[in-house]
């Protein structure tokens, strides 16, 4: 009986294992709500970003595995793996030659924001002395510190602790995507802060490994955009104010 049991959970391994080698493509996306997380009811992947994926790899009859993994992880995979694909993603110089890029999915922007009413910002110089938390390896924090290296900078893991750690009052300021502010502020249990400034725009792309499967990418490239109604409709119905052009 222990014998048919083990073989039984084998075959089924080994059938899963099959299933997902089959697969176009392994796509990776981190929780960041609203452009992609994990819904607490079903338990599935949701967000903006992860049902344009969906329907872009159905119309482009693509197969793909989907996982929601910590982002420097996901990087990582989908940097260095043909056929792992990164989706939600700003497309940035530094990232430019490390993918294949299918995109834009979704324009966005970065902006700081803060509780702080006595805080005025018209552009970076106005940082002075002001501390800015951020996350970790996010595209925001690199660009930041390429162009203002001399800020002070406190990272975390993500944009739940960066929100909180400001409001006890360790930061004076909060940078991150104008999109999933007010969703990381009510994960947090927190108002939502004033926006200070609106700093550049960005561009969310699906990013994946150098050597992925070129019949792939372009049956991917050729259905996007067809896709604009849709993707405009998304926008509205997960940010709803916050206009695709980046500003409130």
């Amino acid at each position: 009986m222990r014998s048919s049991r083990l073989w039984c959970i084998l075959g089924l391994t080994t059938l899963v294992s099959a299933s997902v080698m089959a697969a176009d493509l392994r796509l990776i996306t981190e929780e960041n709500a609203p452009v992609n997380y994990r819904d607490p009811e079903s338990g599935e992947i949701a967000g903006a970003a992860h049902l344009l994926v969906e329907e872009m790899l159905r119309r482009a009859d693509v197969s793909a595995t989907f996982e929601l993994l910590p982002w420097q992880r996901g990087f990582r995979d989908a940097s260095t793996t043909p056929n792992v694909c990164l989706y939600g993603m700003n497309r940035t110089p530094e990232r430019e030659t490390m993918f294949e890029w299918v995109g834009p999915l979704f324009h966005s922007g970065w902006g700081f924001f803060g509780y702080d009413q006595t805080i005025a910002l018209s552009n970076l110089d106005d940082l002075g002395g002001h501390t800015v938390v951020s996350k970790v390896g996010d595209a925001v924090t690199i660009a930041l510190m390429r162009d203002r290296p001399e800020t002070r900078n406190i990272t975390v893991e993500d944009d739940v602790a960066a929100i909180r750690l400001m409001r006890h009052g360790r930061g004076d300021l909060w940078l991150t995507g104008i999109v999933n502010a007010r969703s990381n502020a009510e994960l947090a249990g927190l108002p939502m802060p004033d926006m200070k400034l609106m700093w550049k725009r960005s561009v969310i792309y699906l990013g994946c490994g150098r050597g992925t499967k070129p019949e792939v990418l372009a049956r991917m490239r050729a259905i996007l955009p067809g896709l604009t109604d849709y993707r405009d409709r998304l926008a509205a119905e997960h940010w709803g104010d916050w206009t695709l052009e980046g500003k409130p």
